[in-house]
C-alpha cells in the first residue's frame, strides 16, 4: 500500500488523465494493490497543502489496517509528499519510506520548509532532472527552470539516496515530450533507477515509459 500524489497538470480531471495516465504515480495507482493516489494541484499550486492534508488522513488510514507508511510524490505532488510527512511527524507517526520524483514548488510558498525531509522519514528515494544551463536554455518552460527544487536533504538516522537525470520535468515524472530529443530514454532511465528502490522498500511493481 502506498500513497500517491501525482504532478501539476490540466484543471480538468478528464484532460488530466489523458496527459498523466502513464505517469508514474499512475502506474504506481494501477498496479499497487490497495494504494490511495491524488492528482496534484492545479496551476496555481493554491491546493498543495490540502492535498497533504488528505494524504495524511490516507496515510493514518493505511498505518490502522496495519501497513507501513509510504508515500510516493510528483512535481508539486512530491513537495504535497514532504509537507505531509512532516504533519505526520508532528503526530508522533513514522515514515516507513518516500519516492519522489522532481519534487518541486513554485510559488515559494513552501520551498523554506520543505528543503529539509523530516527526521520521522526512515528512507527516501529522489530522483530530479540535471537542469543543465543548456537544457535550460533550449526549453525553458519544460525543464520547469523557475520551480524551486525541494526534498534536497534528510534530516535525522534515515536513508536517502539521489540521483538526477538530464531531461524535461515531465521525463522525470514518466510523461517525456515527444518533441525534445532524448526524452523518452530519460524517462526509461529513471524508471530503470527507480524501480529497484521501490522493490527493496516493498513496493512489487516494475515503472515504464
Amino acid at each position: 500500500m502506498i500513497v500517491v500524489i501525482d504532478g501539476t497538470g490540466p484543471d480538468d480531471d478528464r484532460k488530466y488523465a489523458t496527459e498523466m495516465g502513464n505517469s508514474f504515480c499512475s502506474q504506481l495507482k494501477q498496479n499497487v494493490p490497495g494504494s490511495t493516489y491524488f492528482r496534484g494541484p492545479t496551476l496555481t499550486g493554491s491546493e498543495t497543502s490540502a492535498i497533504a492534508d488528505l494524504a495524511v488522513d490516507a496515510c493514518l488510514a493505511s498505518k490502522a489496517a496495519g501497513n507501513p507508511i509510504r508515500l510516493a510524490g510528483y512535481s508539486r505532488g512530491g513537495c504535497a509528499a514532504i509537507i505531509a510527512a512532516k504533519r505526520l511527524g508532528a503526530r508522533g507517526h513514522r515514515v516507513s519510506s518516500m519516492f519522489l520524483f522532481d519534487p518541486v514548488d513554485m510559488q515559494f510558498s513552501f520551498a523554506g520548509l520543505t528543503q529539509i525531509i523530516g527526521d520521522n522519514v526512515d528512507y527516501v528515494a529522489r530522483v530530479r532532472s540535471g537542469r543543465h544551463l543548456g537544457f535550460w536554455l533550449s526549453n525553458p518552460v519544460k525543464s520547469r527552470f523557475y520551480f524551486v527544487n525541494t526534498g534536497r536533504y534528510l534530516a535525522g538516522s534515515g536513508a536517502i539516496d539521489r540521483r538526477e537525470f538530464e531531461g524535461s520535468h515531465g521525463a522525470i515524472g514518466g510523461v517525456p515530450w515527444p518533441d525534445i530529443p532524448g526524452d523518452r530514454a530519460c524517462a526509461m532511465s529513471v524508471a530503470n533507477w527507480m524501480t529497484p528502490f521501490l522493490n527493496r522498500q516493498g513496493i512489487p511493481i516494475t515503472l515504464r515509459t
